[in-house]
């Protein structure tokens, strides 16, 4: 490998490990705010600040808080799958492993995920509008599912790159 190349590489694995050190920190971040929303929503204490709104629970029945603090749970459940998919990213970055199945899997994984949390988010904050009385309005946002669209289709292109490497590794 020539020297370039391995300061190149070298780089990479440098800013992975930083960037995974990141999203570890951002996994403990979104487990506790997820705990204490989940508990907030479920024993109607506290609110829920969502685009300069604020959502409480404190006078709805225990079942329906109960859904809430569930649908609350999920949010933040797919919101922790994005960060994680991308922490096991940056781990095969920060082992040189870049154009490998196992990256491109990952890669794909966090556009899913990405695609899942536009969706839960929107059913999760509009089963807490709904929920307010008297019920609130807010602005949905898309951009979580543009971005996951547009990283589906860079991990297919990279599926097709590793496929195209192998297949050159074969040849040669």
């Amino acid at each position: 490998m020539q020297t370039d190349t391995r300061a190149k590489l070298q780089k990479i694995k440098k800013v992975s490990i930083n960037l995974r050190v990141i999203c570890k920190v951002l996994l403990a971040l979104v487990t506790l705010l997820g705990l204490c929303c989940v508990v907030c929503v479920a024993f109607g204490v506290g609110g829920i600040n969502y685009d300069n709104v604020i959502f409480q629970t404190v006078g709805l029945p225990l079942g329906r808080r109960l859904i809430l603090g569930a649908v609350t749970a999920l949010a933040f459940g797919v919101l922790f799958k994005c960060i994680y998919h991308l922490h096991l990213l940056f781990g095969n970055y920060s082992r040189g492993e870049i154009f490998t199945r196992d990256s491109v899997g990952q890669l794909r994984q966090f556009g899913i995920a990405c695609l899942l949390w536009g969706v839960v988010n929107f059913l999760w904050i509009s089963s807490l509008a709904l929920s307010a009385r008297p019920a609130k309005t807010f602005h949905g946002h898309a951009d979580s599912l543009v971005i996951g669209i547009v990283i589906i289709v860079i991990a297919w292109f990279m599926d097709m790159a590793v496929d195209l490497r192998e297949e050159n590794e074969l040849t040669i």
